[in-house]
């Protein structure tokens, strides 16, 4: 298994089971790691590498954020996540995204408010072990929840991922038979976010991939993305990355489905 700075594992994917992505970061040196705003939480196990086995674990459960924050990384702490497709975050943990907005619960706090986490945390031998064992959390609490995402929050999902942020969610109510109300109502119980806000997210991660991946110019990804022009997509970009499109960092972009 490669380790490195940010590792994604796409053979562990499964989105029927709610796993968007899992992935796993080692730091070999003192660094500062910028986490992206996403719309999605996650579940991590933090570790060191010091000795063997692993026994020093900390879960972590993270939630939908419109910013981005910095993680502090010392030589030899590891960390292991499972990215959960938004919308199931109550199936899998019996938590409302809500709970967690803007912040996460670490250590202790995870484990009072997830007692099932606590399984998690014994000694493993190496990373593939807690990758292994964090996948088989997940499926185990998938199959075990009578919790069901609802279809009509997966559908409006769906069409603002599709339209790349840029539908307003009157058009997506409307297009799913349902009062903007209602629409906005059960998309912000089942992520956590406003509709705006969750658009804002898929829009900026549009943009990034057209600026870093395929080169476009920054009028062109402003007017690709769906941004009003390109000064507002570096206002967008300076309050959810703290950069500018026109000097982009090296930042990881993380897979998001729809």
């Amino acid at each position: 298994m490669t380790l490195g700075r940010y590792t994604e594992l796409p053979h562990l994917a499964d989105l029927n089971a709610g796993i968007e992505a899992v992935w796993l970061s080692v730091s070999s040196r003192e660094d500062t790691y910028r986490v992206l705003p996403d719309g999605r939480c996650d579940i991590i196990l933090k570790f060191t590498i010091k000795r063997r086995p692993i026994s020093e674990l900390t879960p972590i459960v993270t939630g939908p954020t419109t910013g981005f924050y910095d993680v502090p990384l010392e030589p030899g702490t590891g960390f292991v996540g499972v990215r959960l497709r938004p919308g199931y975050f109550q199936k899998i943990l019996g938590l409302e995204p809500l709970q967690l907005r803007g912040g996460g619960l670490v250590g202790d706090a995870a484990l009072d408010l997830c007692p099932g986490l606590k399984a998690l945390c014994t000694p493993a031998l190496d990373e593939e072990e807690l990758v292994d064992r964090l996948v088989r959390f997940v499926h185990k609490r998938y199959a075990e929840s009578d919790f069901e995402v609802a279809l009509l929050s997966r559908n409006i999902m769906s069409a603002l991922h599709a339209s790349g942020g840029r539908l307003r969610i009157a058009d997506v109510a409307s297009m799913h038979g349902v009062c903007e109300r209602t629409a906005r109502r059960v998309l912000h119980r089942a992520i956590g976010l406003s509709p705006k806000a969750f658009a804002s997210i898929i829009q900026f991660h549009r943009a990034l991939r057209l600026l870093r991946d395929h080169r476009l110019s920054l009028a062109d990804a402003a007017l690709e993305a769906g941004f009003a022009d390109q000064s507002h997509m570096c206002r967008v970009f300076q309050r959810m990355g703290g950069f500018s499109p026109a000097r982009l960092p090296e930042v990881t972009l993380v897979t998001i489905s729809d």
